[in-house]
């Protein structure tokens, strides 16, 4: 055993994370080594750090506990945006004007909570969240020994900020980039000259160590007209590490787009075609929210290893799914975790995408497109009924 252990050891573990990559993200190739550690996607914790350990270790808890856990947070840290995006799923989503946001205490305690759930990446996301001045204060917050840290961004005031969200141990950064052509992104964004800032400040944040990427959003419309590729390509000339592709959701400005709902046959295709990308070590890593959501992945996951935290301190399954399941500023994170997360429609991943994306999905008084203040359908906030024995479902 000993000898089969020294001879045969590297060899296997080496396959295991192939294995583990490739089921996730499509595929397993290296795209950055940051601070000394091998990143495979800035999603995930760089191999071999801290996080990652922690990431495994929460694994084994929630088989041990029989429960979900969640390892992956969204934090919304603002409302407030400079720019106006046709397809923003915050506003006319999630935004209520008027509400207050959370402030840094309330931030900084409901980030050490999530930690304490187990949550070992998390997002700062808005809103455009560089326009929240004590931003560095809330990553500097995060314990890095347990999570790792991503920044979503339209980069408008990145290049400026980009050192100090360093300093406060930021490790990675996705800028919005939806048209290679600056014209075009500067359209749909509404916000003339945001291109030419947003390559900027992803220039100054790749000079300053961080993982980076560009984050897009493609309809079957711009996809056919080949703007992925051109995207890719300009993600290649830019030198970033990697390009996340979401396929637009009906939710927020778009969750009357009936369009987007049950059209699933193009994004396969979409995803099939960029294939050859993730084999040339030459292109970033390309990954789609699609793939992962999908059968041949981990499924759709909110609500089971995944939740929302929006700037008001409600709890939602994800960014795009709006039903509210409790209040940070009303009871433990852990006690609205263990609501949401018992729900049926939660007890496990589903396979077969999004949840929003999906007509009978949709029906459910947990999934909601769009804010629900002022409308028929309410805010979940029952009790769950699922519960785990022996692997069998209860009702």
């Amino acid at each position: 055993m000993k000898w089969l252990l020294a001879t045969k050891s590297l060899g296997a573990g080496t396959d295991f994370v192939e294995i583990l990559y490739r089921t996730y993200l499509n595929h397993s190739k290296i795209i950055h080594y940051r601070d000394g550690n091998p990143v495979f996607s800035l999603m995930t914790p760089a191999m071999f750090s801290k996080p990652a350990a922690n990431f495994l270790s929460r694994a084994l808890f929630r088989t041990i506990q029989n429960r979900n856990l969640p390892n992956l947070m969204s934090f919304a840290v603002n409302d407030r945006c400079n720019a106006f995006c046709e397809h923003c799923s915050f506003f006319a989503g999630v935004e209520e004007k008027g509400r207050a946001t959370l402030t840094t205490e309330q931030s900084v305690q409901s980030i050490a909570e999530a930690q304490d759930l187990g949550v070992s990446v998390i997002n700062f996301v808005g809103g455009e969240p560089l326009m929240r001045a004590d931003l560095p204060q809330l990553i500097e917050s995060v314990d890095k020994d347990r999570a790792t840290t991503l920044l979503y961004t339209n980069g408008w005031d990145l290049e400026r900020r980009a050192k100090e969200l360093r300093q406060a141990g930021l490790d990675s950064i996705f800028v919005s980039i939806d048209f290679a052509d600056s014209k075009q992104h500067d359209e749909f964004r509404g916000l003339p000259g945001l291109f030419e800032r947003a390559i900027r400040g992803i220039r100054r944040a790749k000079k300053l160590g961080f993982s980076t990427g560009f984050s897009t959003t493609m309809t079957c419309e711009t996809w056919r007209a080949g703007e992925l590729e051109r995207i890719i390509e300009l993600a290649k000339d830019v030198g970033v590490h990697e390009v996340f592709v979401f396929d637009a959701m009906p939710s927020g400005r778009y969750q009357k787009r009936q369009d987007l709902v049950d059209n699933r046959d193009w994004i396969q295709e979409m995803i099939r075609s960029t294939n050859h990308y993730n084999r040339n070590p030459r292109y970033p890593g390309v990954v789609f929210l699609a793939f992962m959501t999908s059968h041949q992945s981990v499924g759709c996951s909110c609500g089971t290893s995944y939740f929302y935290l929006s700037p008001y301190g409600d709890v939602m399954s994800c960014d795009f799914n709006h039903a509210k399941f409790g209040s940070v500023l009303e009871e433990p994170l852990w006690q609205i975790w263990d609501r949401l997360s018992t729900q049926p429609e939660f007890c496990h991943a589903k396979w077969g995408g999004c949840k929003i994306q999906d007509s009978e999905s949709r029906k459910l008084p947990t999934v909601s497109a769009g804010n629900d203040v002022g409308s028929n359908k309410k805010p979940c906030i029952s009790m769950g009924t699922c519960q785990i024995n022996n692997g069998k479902e209860l009702g």
